[in-house]
């Protein structure tokens, strides 16, 4: 049997311990450099804003911010503050945002995840600045379907009748007694 390669007689070659020790420090550098390099790219391309929201209900870290339909930067943390929901997200800084921008929960389908939709669009005067802050009254949020249902309860019982004739009470009350078919009965 032969073999272009006579593994049994490969050796490695020699290697200095004071060369794996430089190696192995010079990749730990490296990695060290790319990840602050990737942090402080990140810090000078990006802004960073705060909003409060009265509630988040399936907004989730990770998820899309954008502006008129496009992504344009994602959710970092959501924290409880109080009363209320403290959202810090990220977007590019080559987009511009008004000063006075809204921050708005949108849910696209009852199936995709939630995204927060910047608006109005740019179209001149001040910018949002890094670390601004879009205070309670400058946000939405959609209305659920228990509130949405609820509310529509709240107004069929006060649009409703007030007081039930007693011909409606026979048909709807669950007293009666379910009627038997005669052939039924003797089968």
């Amino acid at each position: 049997m032969s073999t272009i390669f006579n593994v049994r007689n490969l050796k490695m070659p020699r290697v200095s311990r004071a060369s794996v020790i430089i190696g192995a420090l010079v990749l730990i550098l490296a990695l060290v450099a790319a990840i602050v390099g990737y942090n402080i790219y990140k810090r000078l391309t990006t802004n960073t804003i705060v909003a409060y929201f009265p509630d988040t209900l399936a907004l989730y870290s990770g998820d899309k911010v954008q502006i008129m339909g496009v992504k344009v930067g994602s959710i970092d943390t959501i924290e409880p503050a109080g009363d209320k929901m403290k959202v810090t997200f990220h977007y590019d800084n080559s987009f511009k945002v008004p000063a006075n921008a809204t921050a708005s929960i949108l849910n696209p389908s009852l199936v995709a995840s939630r995204n927060i939709q910047l608006s109005p669009p740019y179209t001149g005067g001040p910018v949002m600045e890094n670390n601004a802050v879009i205070p309670i009254d400058r946000t939405q949020v959609p209305v659920e379907y228990d509130e949405l249902r609820d509310s529509i309860n709240r107004i069929l019982t006060d649009l409703g009748p007030h007081r039930i004739s007693p011909r409606a009470r026979s048909a709807t009350s669950s007293n009666r007694r379910p009627t038997v078919s005669p052939a039924r009965v003797n089968s």
